[in-house]
């Protein structure tokens, strides 16, 4: 199982700021960025900037991110979310 993160990037000024909105752990080591992305959005969390949908914002495996990023993470700074799979539409 792995941990993704979501992360508001400002990068108007040097250097870049990374900063952890969400946390997601167990999450199946097989899914993708996007797959994580269209979860999120079914389970009904958006992020985004100026009416932009993930506008400045990324998801990355927690593992990857920036050491402030994980940081925030171990420090407890940052919502976590448990992965649960979607349930079924009709």
């Amino acid at each position: 199982m792995a941990k993704w993160a979501v992360v508001y990037l400002i990068h108007v000024r040097t250097p870049h700021q990374h900063i952890p909105k969400l946390v997601v752990e167990d999450v199946p080591d097989e899914l993708t960025a996007d797959e994580v992305k269209d979860w999120l959005e079914e389970m009904g969390y958006t992020f985004g900037a100026c009416g932009v949908p993930w506008a400045n914002h990324y998801v990355a495996r927690l593992r990857d991110c920036p050491p402030s990023v994980r940081g925030a993470y171990r420090a407890g700074e940052v919502e976590i979310i448990k992965y649960r799979k979607p349930e079924p539409v009709d």
